[in-house]
């Protein structure tokens, strides 16, 4: 399973998946007598051996007796990518080329480049490469690639508490309580972008998804149970479109991960500076 790990600042809510929602996913798992792997790889702003362990997710899932893994290390293969717009026979970690099923995990939130981050920008994370931001000018079309090449049997979306506004770093935090999970992970992020106020053919990947046959996202296509939309719509703050970092990844991969990283950096001063005041009791809400 792939939860949103490297995606967040370590300690600030609605910023990586809740240990919880994955810890009781792994004892299910477990009960039905299946191996579980967390899995994360490198990103921009840091390497998926800090984040395991700052998030708290290495912790819990050894305890529960998971085996974690660093996709960015160990044997590679390459997986085809059928039709890719941009990807042709991406590497990728030989345990998620070769799992029975792989879960995508992510938490909601917003973000400056692709509007929302939810099942699909997730599964991008499986790279293993460290400078993602490679990817950044064609961002969208590397997500319907992935997508395409490891089709997630299940999407599970963390939505207990998300965020919005300057996703997926700089935002606040979101109480909503709320888990969406289903068996395709396009119709499943259609869902969720709904919940948080998108049209879900307002977000590129969704939409180039759509069409390339990997899911509907016409929710009148979608079958919802339990809940309908329309009684747990709560509109996201939306982040403002940033396109520096995809700019500056057309002139130079090293100036694109610089900017990434720097952003991500700014974002964990800011929090850490927030969490110290309210320590102090000194923080004006």
């Amino acid at each position: 399973m792939k939860p949103n790990v490297c995606g967040g600042v370590p300690g600030k809510l609605g910023s990586s998946t809740n240990p919880r929602i994955l810890s009781s996913l792994i004892q299910r798992l477990l009960e039905i007598g299946a191996k579980v792997s967390v899995g994360e790889a490198d990103s921009c702003m840091c390497t998926a051996e800090a984040m395991l362990s700052e998030t708290g997710i290495r912790e819990m899932a050894v305890r529960e007796g998971a085996e974690v893994i660093n996709l960015s290390e160990g044997d590679m293969v390459n997986v085809a990518v059928p039709e890719g717009y941009v990807l042709r026979n991406p590497l990728v970690g030989k345990v998620v080329a070769n799992a029975d099923a792989i879960i995508t995990m992510p938490v909601m939130k917003t973000h400056v480049c692709t509007g929302v981050t939810l099942g699909m920008k997730s599964l991008f994370g499986v790279l293993p490469e460290r400078k993602k931001s490679r990817y950044h000018p064609r961002l969208d079309h590397v997500i319907v690639d992935v997508a395409s090449a490891l089709r997630p049997r299940l999407s599970i979306i963390d939505g207990t508490t998300g965020m919005e506004g300057e996703g997926p770093f700089k935002g606040d935090p979101v109480e909503l309580g709320l888990i969406i999970a289903g068996n395709n992970v396009v119709s499943t992020d259609a869902c969720a972008a709904a919940v948080m106020g998108f049209d879900p053919s307002s977000i590129d990947h969704l939409k180039l998804a759509s069409e390339r046959g990997l899911g509907t996202i016409s929710l009148d296509e979608i079958e919802i149970k339990d809940e309908p939309i329309e009684a747990v719509i709560r509109p996201f703050r939306r982040a403002t479109p940033e396109r520096k970092e995809r700019i500056l990844s057309r002139l130079s991969e090293d100036l694109g991960y610089a900017a990434i990283h720097r952003n991500y950096e700014g974002a964990v001063r800011s929090w850490r500076k927030d969490w110290q005041s309210r320590q102090n009791g000194d923080f004006k809400a």
